[in-house]
């Protein structure tokens, strides 16, 4: 039994390891800028919006605060009388390329999915669409970074990532930026890679081509259900390092995360079965190891295991701790690093956590509205809490 749990705990720390080895230049940038060619085709931005949430206006701004020479940027909500319609009027003011559209509400897919499609029907003349959430900041290359792949003809389509800047010290705060660069991590891994529906781009013509106006149109979510989608075809999404987006977070509590996270489970879950299924073992080595080693301090302690075993407990918790700080590195802010090993160390039982919740429900919630989820993703009915 002791050798299976030092087994676990090897496992744990060389998968960490190589996750850190394989991603770090791309979190950290990549080659940099990517080259545009002197021919730009026309792009449109499609940014579902909807409420009015700190940062939101920095974000929309940023939007249109780009160098790409030729776009129009289309700010679509579910209503007309949703706020962001007016937080995207008072931000754009006169900007002749930001173009509102009212959606309606969606009854055969998420809604995002739906106000995505109805952008993309407003921006008639764009030969190459980019798809961008409200609540990230870009810089002023975005768009030609994530975009220059699509137009030079390297890749039918490309995604970025973002990286949340910790604005406190609160474990929410830590646990999502962590969360969210280990996601960002397995970016450039081109076995694993997925689009990324906060920061992606494709043209018009590999949209037509791989029938995606058709899998959105029934689906829970855009970017998990292109990914197996487009493995059918041999595709898979480009990732683009410099196409980094900021995201500025403070005050994140832990049922907020957990919401968050068990989210994106779910997304796995009801779009890729398969990979929910082998995640099983995955979430069982990454979380398991520090309750174990705890477990084997606690059995010496009270004389029912050896000295041996409480060392390569206390040897494998300074590994882990030492990865932490690794890790730390990455980050965008300046957090404590009391505070980034509490967040780093929550990270693994929640993620525990959030991925046995995915076991107990079909039905994700989200913005008030409940979907029931078949294979594959496919919406199966559209409820409206309230």
């Amino acid at each position: 039994m002791l050798y299976f749990v030092f087994a676990v705990m090897a496992v744990q720390l060389a998968v960490l390891t190589a996750l850190y080895l394989l991603g770090r230049r791309h979190v950290r940038g990549g080659d940099g800028p990517e080259p545009m060619p002197q021919a730009c085709p026309r792009l449109a931005v499609i940014v579902p919006v909807t409420g009015d949430h700190p940062g939101m206006r920095e974000a929309v701004a940023s939007l249109l605060d780009q160098d790409y020479p030729d776009f129009v940027a289309v700010f679509v909500t579910a209503a007309a009388d949703d706020p962001a319609a007016d937080l995207v009027r008072g931000v754009a003011g006169g900007d002749d390329r930001a173009l509102l559209v009212v959606a309606g509400p969606a009854e055969r897919c998420g809604q995002k999915n739906h106000n995505i499609l109805a952008g993309m029907r407003a921006a008639s003349t764009a030969e190459v669409f980019v798809y961008c959430d409200s609540s990230h900041v870009a810089d002023r290359r975005f768009l030609t970074n994530l975009a220059a792949p699509v137009a030079r003809g390297d890749a039918p389509m490309t995604s970025g990532f973002h990286r949340i800047v910790p604005g406190d010290a609160a474990t929410g705060t830590i646990g999502m930026a962590i969360t969210c660069m280990a996601l960002h991590l397995l970016q450039p891994i081109r076995a694993i890679t997925q689009p990324w529906g906060g920061a992606m781009a494709i043209s018009r013509a590999a949209f037509d081509r791989f029938g995606l106006k058709e899998l959105w149109g029934k689906n829970i979510v855009d970017d998990f259900s292109m990914g197996p989608h487009l493995h059918r075809f041999g595709v898979a999404a480009w990732p683009v390092a410099a196409a980094c987006l900021d995201t500025p977070m403070a005050g994140m509590t832990l049922s907020r995360w957990d919401d968050w996270l068990t989210r994106q489970l779910l997304y796995l879950k009801f779009c890729i079965p398969p990979g929910w299924l082998v995640s099983i073992a995955a979430v069982f080595v990454l979380s398991a190891p520090p309750v174990l080693a705890l477990g084997a301090l606690a059995a010496w302690l009270l004389g029912l295991a050896g000295g041996g075993a409480a060392l390569g407990a206390v040897a494998y918790l300074l590994l882990f701790a030492g990865l932490g700080l690794f890790y730390r590195g990455l980050c965008p802010g300046r957090v404590g690093v009391l505070a980034w090993l509490r967040g780093y160390v929550a990270t693994f039982a929640m993620l525990a956590w959030c991925f046995g919740r995915t076991f107990a429900t079909n039905t994700m919630t989200w913005r008030g509205i409940a979907y029931k989820v078949g294979w594959g993703g496919v919406v199966k009915a559209v409820i409206r809490q309230g």
